[in-house]
């Protein structure tokens, strides 16, 4: 019984905490009016989701978040406004792309596809790479397209987990204010760790100036 009670007890803990976290982000997201909040809370979660991945799951929640948010604010803006952009670049050139008659312009269609595809695999990788490593902002979008070439299979997991996690939330709504973000984050991270560790094992990423993040 006594088992039963602490594995109880774990398991309402890993709930408090992830719900905590949730929340928190939707507070900072909107704290920044949400343009600027966005990126700067979802930087900061992903700080605290990777000290628990990492089985440091006594750091200060609150502390550990809003330390990041403000010190991580200018630079995670940046890479937020960029990501956008180029996002919103590449919208808009499929967009004008589907709605063109010239057969030509017609051919860019697959090309631009695949690019949009390579976008958003890096993306899983980008939030990851910025809270476990100390990187310029051309190094964390460079290094979070490296790892999502040369580990497909760890990215198409990363991908149908997360879809899969996103599906979930369109089923039930009633989960998004409190599992949202901080369930795709921890499995996002999870699977980048391994990653990292897999890597940093065969020698295949050189420090290079890189640096343990936020969390030591």
């Amino acid at each position: 019984m006594g088992s039963f009670m602490r594995g109880f007890y774990s398991i309402c803990e890993w709930i408090m905490r992830f719900a905590y976290v949730n929340i928190l982000w939707f507070l900072f997201t909107f704290l920044g009016l949400v343009v600027f909040g966005f990126f700067s809370a979802t930087t900061a979660m992903f700080a605290v989701v990777r000290m628990w991945v990492l089985k440091q799951t006594d750091v200060p929640i609150f502390k550990t978040y809003w330390i990041t948010f403000k010190s991580e604010f200018i630079k995670s803006s940046l890479l937020g406004i960029l990501t956008f952009i180029f996002g919103l670049f590449m919208y808009f050139n499929i967009t004008i792309i589907e709605a063109t008659t010239i057969p030509l312009l017609k051919l860019l269609y697959i090309p631009n596809v695949m690019v949009i595809l390579i976008f958003l695999l890096t993306l899983l990788y980008i939030f990851p790479v910025f809270a476990h490593f100390d990187l310029s902002i051309k190094e964390v979008i460079k290094n979070a397209f490296i790892l999502m070439c040369i580990n497909p299979i760890a990215t198409f997991t990363m991908g149908i987990l997360s879809g899969f996690l996103c599906f979930l939330y369109y089923k039930f709504p009633g989960l998004i204010p409190f599992f949202s973000g901080s369930l795709i984050a921890f499995l996002q991270m999870t699977i980048s760790n391994y990653v990292f560790t897999k890597i940093n094992k065969s020698h295949l990423m050189e420090s290079d100036g890189v640096a343990e993040g936020f969390g030591k």
